[in-house]
């Protein structure tokens, strides 16, 4: 299973227990090791997250607050059992798509699919955020939102070892340091996380679910031009406090994200909402999740569903189900039109700005 750094306690009782078929170790989870099975009893796939106690016997706050927080769109805790005096583990259900970044990486992913699964993430963050919780999670990103396949795309705030709860008479508390490219601007200038700053880090994940470029996996693509001959010029020690340096300035200058990456046919209310996500000055931010939700509701109404497949880029109307897409026939760029998705007819043509701007238009009662 590839889990040799794992503690020899940890290995020793996943070989040996007898409830659970333990078949596969992932190195993602940040705050303890993850591995996966199948209940022999229940016959459910399930996830099992070990973590480390302090000397006291303490460290159960993760597993405490997914047992005491209970939403649609946060992880579920089956259950939770201590291992020996230093080491205990929590149980929830594995979800069948995986992180976020491993659907996106698979999976097409049409425009209002990409908005509602932010929409659900706000949902399950705002349950944190509420008077009564007044919690943060401080370290949202892909890999920490879990998505099942079984009904269509169910999304799950997951991997809260970072949460902190914001104390009466504050607004923030101090920042998490994991994770460079979700930092915020105010964890840079100020060490200060709030709630505005959980919802900067959902304006990213938005961006991204929305096709935006974002090279998590290769950050040597955030460096260009002059820059990029610096770096190259560098001594290899060097390099990744440059590049630390570089993204973190990007970041403080509002510069991370580049919307123009974004799909042509992401309208400008879209980008609108990322942009205000994602403001380096968190006063000018969404104030609170439902505001967020609220902008992603209203630019939803009468949208039309986006994607690409194999180059090519199609559209559906919600309500009546007609399709479009967007062909190249000799010289000409033409969108054609279908109900049923087998029989095509041109519908216009001109250039792909102008064919999805008359798409969006098109048959407006119809959306």
């Amino acid at each position: 299973m590839n889990d040799f750094a794992v503690n020899p306690i940890i290995k020793k009782f996943v070989r040996e227990q007898k409830d659970i078929s333990i078949d596969r170790y992932s190195d993602k989870g940040a705050y303890g090791e993850l591995y996966f099975g199948t209940r022999n009893v229940f016959g459910d796939r399930v996830a099992l997250k070990f973590y480390e106690l302090d000397a006291s016997g303490n460290g159960h706050e993760e597993a405490q607050l997914l047992k005491n927080i209970s939403h649609e769109n946060i992880l579920p805790i089956i259950d939770a059992r201590i291992l020996d005096s230093d080491i205990a583990y929590y149980l929830t259900p594995e979800m069948s798509g995986g992180d976020l970044q491993n659907v996106i990486d698979k999976f097409i992913i049409p425009s209002d699919i990409g908005v509602t699964i932010c929409q659900n993430i706000l949902k399950g963050l705002n349950e944190l955020h509420k008077d009564s919780n007044r919690m943060v999670h401080r370290d949202l990103k892909m890999y920490n939102i879990l998505v099942d396949l079984k009904n269509g795309v169910e999304t799950y705030l997951a991997d809260f070892g970072t949460i902190k709860k914001i104390q009466p008479n504050n607004s923030s508390v101090t920042a998490s340091k994991h994770t460079i490219l979700y930092r915020t601007p105010e964890a840079l200038s100020s060490n200060q996380h709030m709630v505005q700053s959980d919802i900067y880090q959902i304006g990213i994940i938005l961006y991204q679910v929305l096709g935006g470029f974002f090279p998590m996996k290769n950050p040597e693509a955030w460096l260009s031009g002059r820059i990029m001959k610096k770096y190259d010029s560098l001594e290899s020690w060097q390099k990744q406090g440059f590049l630390i340096n570089h993204i973190n300035d990007l970041i403080q200058k509002g510069k991370l994200l580049d919307l123009n990456t974004l799909p042509s046919y992401i309208d400008n209310r879209l980008k609108t909402i990322i942009r205000t996500a994602t403001r380096v000055d968190y006063n000018q931010r969404y104030e609170s999740c439902v505001d967020m939700l609220k902008a992603l509701f209203d630019q939803q109404k009468g949208a039309k569903s986006w994607w690409i497949d194999n180059g090519i880029i199609n559209a559906k109307c919600p309500k009546s189900n007609g399709r479009y897409r967007i062909v190249q026939k000799k010289t000409d760029l033409i969108a054609e039109y279908s109900l049923n998705g087998t029989s095509w007819r041109k519908k216009f043509d001109g250039t792909e700005k102008e064919i999805i701007k008359k798409i969006t238009e098109h048959n407006k009662k119809y959306k």
